[in-house]
């Protein structure tokens, strides 16, 4: 024991002959990119997408100045790196803005190692380019271990902030692009237990499945669709590789073709080291792995989107290449919403009677860049590991004993439907805080109530997630929680100020999933700052046309989190018409409450004013019905929904109590139009189209 302390109070003579300021200089500027094969307006930091990769050690001073070029306010978060609350980068929350033509210099003290990024918290300007890598080493313990940064991403044409209004508009939009709607010919073609599925789906209320909210163009790797990392040492037999998920919203599955990978570390924190054929890597996480190599062998390193819809490709080393294996998409339709809890191959005997316990090494033993060769050769390999079950740090990391502690429930919330994201059923614009004291140990329950995967990242703290390992339980900066499921993670409170806590999904958190974690005696949080934090765009619409031969349907919305204001006018496009003006308050995605006027001029050139009010609530098998009363004392419930039999072919119908209705079929050209065959009680048949924006 003595000899420990003696050799850290070494270590911390030493750390000023070490210590040093390492400054940087960049620009965040508009930059031409040409990913897809079409020239669009990207942002890169210092001409580069991605970002260079900053290095420092610990005990240096870490000094970097960020120029805007752009017309526009930009921001950058360092993201799990413990620092000072001003340096953290959110702006308006702890940091101002970098206002266009501006530098504002960050500077911090590096305490730990590890892999880490760094990115823009301003709107969605991470989804145009602006991040990079960060790796934090020990100068103390110095590996001949070549390593590398292998930073994950995607990458759309659209315009961010488009992207995020089309998933605002339909929820299918961009399911529908990248051949993943739902539809009855294949549930059928899969057998009974897609059939069952997709019932007791519509029973409980829940739409069709998905596993990604966005259609990317590409998915990259050190920002190509395929990148060469070269070897230095053909003789080497392992190199270390620090594997960073710098998406806006993808997750993926990373596989080695030269055989299973070690992971070493999580987050920036060790771990006990675990052989894994395929690794799910969650937006915004990292993890160090180390990989075998082989002179005149270069082998690929692939990403997967999880989703199934594309990957990027890494070779490491020269010579023969040889692919990782090609892995089927994801079957949905066999899949139930507690499935996506898990991997779509997760749960088999085989994933799960391949793991055994992690061999034991030290701390030290990561930091100097051990060969493979320390490997137990006969150490079980984890053939997808997916979850936390596995990782088990190298140290005890549990919260002191004699603090109090502090228990926060908190459930996630939302749907695809509106693209409304929340906490306990309220957006950060409806309640921005969740308050904390200095000096106890937080202890949040967290449970997903909804079909998607967050990756939920709190600013400035590591935390704990809770699993079988007990007092060895991970240290992480960032956790998923699978749809249906719950995970539980706890920290020290030893910060102050505010800092940030929300889901890095970018269109979650712009959708209304973040919080503000305040310490009580030293917030600086008030409701103008909070004002200025919420995102530039509030507000959504949709028109939506139906031109037939012989009526026309247009439908206007405009809508945020909570409200929305709807027009819709049928006509037969001569003499009779019907208007509504609605204003809805949405309780959740399956109940609102709704208000307005009903016009309707008849062919006899008789009209009708009323005044309505009501509710729209979804019934069991997605059957939208509306319940209203109006100032003649009528009543009237309507029905409605509509049917996908195939990817392009879908039925709709509505009816209601006054023996009206309406029903026909749509062919879908693409995600924004259709041609459509109609029948109306009132108006006709018709023929025509069927478009929105």
């Amino acid at each position: 024991m003595l000899s420990r302390v003696v050799v850290f109070y070494l270590l911390l003579l030493s750390l000023p002959l070490y210590a040093k300021t390492v400054s940087y200089d960049l620009t965040i500027e508009s930059t031409l990119v040409n990913v897809t094969g079409v020239e669009i307006q990207g942002l890169s930091v210092s001409g580069q997408i991605p970002a260079p990769t900053l290095r420092a050690e610990v005990g240096d001073t870490l000094q970097v100045s960020f120029t805007n070029l752009l017309d526009e306010p930009s921001s950058i978060h360092w993201h799990g790196i413990l620092l000072p609350p001003d340096q953290d980068g959110v702006p308006e929350l702890n940091t101002r803005p970098i206002l266009p033509g501006e530098t504002l210099t960050f500077e911090f003290d590096i305490r730990h190692t590890g892999t880490y990024w760094y990115h823009s918290h301003t709107e969605l300007q991470i989804q145009r380019g602006v991040y990079g890598s960060i790796v934090l080493s020990d100068p103390a313990m110095q590996s001949p271990m070549q390593e590398a940064t292998v930073l994950f991403s995607d990458w759309i044409d659209d315009d961010a902030d488009d992207v995020l209004a089309n998933l605002k508009k339909n929820d299918e939009f961009y399911a529908y692009k990248k051949n993943a709607v739902q539809s009855w010919d294949k549930v059928l073609a899969n057998g009974p237990q897609a059939i069952s599925n997709r019932i007791n789906s519509a029973i409980t209320r829940m739409g069709p499945m998905d596993l990604a909210d966005v259609a990317y163009d590409a998915f990259l790797v050190n920002g190509a669709r395929e990148s060469i990392l070269s070897v230095d040492n053909p003789r080497a037999e392992s190199m270390k590789l620090r594997l960073v998920n710098g998406s806006t919203s993808s997750y993926f599955d990373v596989e080695y073709a030269g055989g299973p990978m070690t992971v070493i570390s999580a987050d920036g924190q060790n771990v006990e080291p675990i052989r894994v054929q395929r690794l799910r890597i969650s937006t915004a996480e990292t993890y160090d792995v180390l990989v075998p190599l082989q002179a005149g062998k270069a082998f690929e390193l692939r990403a997967n989107s999880f989703d199934g819809s594309g990957y990027s490709s890494l070779f490491v080393g020269e010579g023969e290449r040889v692919r990782a294996p090609d892995v089927p998409p994801p079957n949905l339709y066999l899949m139930n919403h507690m499935d996506m809890g898990m991997a779509h191959d997760m749960g088999s005997a085989e994933t799960m009677s391949m793991h055994s316990m992690p061999v034991e090494t030290t701390a030290h033993q990561h930091d100097s860049g051990h060969d493979m060769s320390m490997m137990q050769p006969d150490q079980a390999v984890i053939a997808h590991m997916t979850d936390y079950r596995y990782l088990m740090t190298t140290e005890d990391t549990s919260l002191p004993s004699d603090r109090p502690w502090r228990e926060i429930p908190l459930t996630l919330t939302g749907s695809m439907e509106r693209y409304v994201w929340s906490f306990d059923g309220r957006t950060a614009r409806e309640d921005a805080q969740i308050v904390i004291r200095p000096d106890e140990n937080v202890r949040i329950h967290l449970s997903n109530d909804t079909m998607m995967h967050h990756p939920l990242h709190l600013h400035g703290h590591f935390f704990r997630v809770v699993n079988q390992h007990g007092e060895r339980s991970p240290l992480k900066h960032t956790v998923n929680v699978p749809p249906m499921g719950s995970v539980i993670i706890e920290f020290d409170a030893n910060e102050s100020q505010d800092w940030l806590f929300h889901c890095h999904n970018q269109y979650h958190m712009k959708a209304g999933m973040n919080r503000v974690i305040s310490y009580d005696d030293s917030s600086l949080f008030t409701d103008q700052i909070d004002r200025r934090m919420q995102p530039a765009n509030r507000w959504f619409y949709l028109n939506e046309f139906h031109l037939m031969s012989s009526f026309g349907d247009y439908e206007f919305r405009v809508a945020d989190d909570r409200h929305s204001f709807e027009m819709e006018l049928d006509t037969d496009l001569e003499h009779a018409y019907e208007l509504h003006l609605l204003y809805n308050y949405h309780f959740n995605q399956f109940f609102s409450l709704f208000a307005g006027f009903e016009k309707r001029h008849e062919h006899n050139e008789r009209t009708h004013d009323k005044a309505i009010a009501g509710f729209n609530l979804t019934l069991p098998f997605l059957i939208e019905s509306e319940w209203r009363f109006d100032d003649h004392g009528d009543f009237r419930v309507e029905l409605e929904s509509e049917i996908q039999l195939t990817r392009r072919w879908a039925f709709d119908w509505r009816w209601n109590t006054d023996d009206e209705h309406r029903y026909g079929f749509n062919y879908r050209l693409n995600n924004r139009f259709a041609i459509t065959v109609h029948t109306d009680t009132e108006y006709g048949e018709g023929i025509g189209v069927q478009f929105y924006y």
